[in-house]
């Protein structure tokens, strides 16, 4: 088989192992719907939570990371407190799918924004981790992302008059690239 006819078979083999059906847990579990996770310093006990709005509570997450592959980043006005605000949503697919939702006025939501359009596009081939850290006062709440397979962070320090809407479009394009592309990332086992 000569190179060219090589490289079609194995890109025809990674497009069928992405589009195959993944496995599926029998018995009792959760739907396969999205979890929404939120950020912030609002709770003493958590740095980030769900949202049980059956409750009208919050359910706190321990773990200060996530690690999985980013699917989709948008950005949503949303109704909060009787006024429209827009929203930070990345969706990240791990053991299941998370949306990380945050004020886009967030110091979290803009070190989220300005690190994913620093970071070229083939780093969202790989599985990326995202850690809240808290800030010195009660209100701040840094977002740094790692990369998990050396430990090592991302860091990218914004300047004042950024520009954020141009910022977050940088990212959105970056992520939406990655999976038009045959090579986008494979289902985790």
């Amino acid at each position: 088989m000569n190179t060219d006819g090589l490289l079609h078979a194995i890109l025809e083999e990674l497009k069928a192992a992405r589009l195959a059906p993944p496995a599926v847990a029998l018995g009792f579990s959760s739907p396969p719907k999205p979890r929404f996770i939120y950020a912030n310093r609002q709770y003493s006990n958590c740095l980030w939570y769900f949202w049980n709005s059956a409750r009208n509570e919050h359910e706190p997450i321990e773990a200060t990371a996530i690690t999985g592959y980013l699917e989709k980043l948008e950005i949503e006005e949303k109704e909060f407190r009787g006024r429209s605000e827009p929203k930070v949503n990345l969706t990240l697919r791990a053991d299941r799918m998370y949306i990380i939702q945050a004020g886009m006025e967030t110091i979290f939501a803009k070190g989220l924004l300005h690190t994913l359009a620093k970071l070229p596009a083939e780093a969202f081939r790989q599985p990326i981790m995202i850690a809240v850290e808290p800030g010195d006062t009660e209100q701040v709440l840094f977002c740094r992302i790692y990369n998990p397979s050396n430990g090592k962070s991302v860091f990218a320090p914004y300047p004042e008059d950024t520009d954020w809407r141009a910022t977050a479009q940088r990212a959105i394009h970056k992520i939406e690239q990655v999976h038009a592309s045959p090579l986008a990332p494979a289902e985790p086992n």
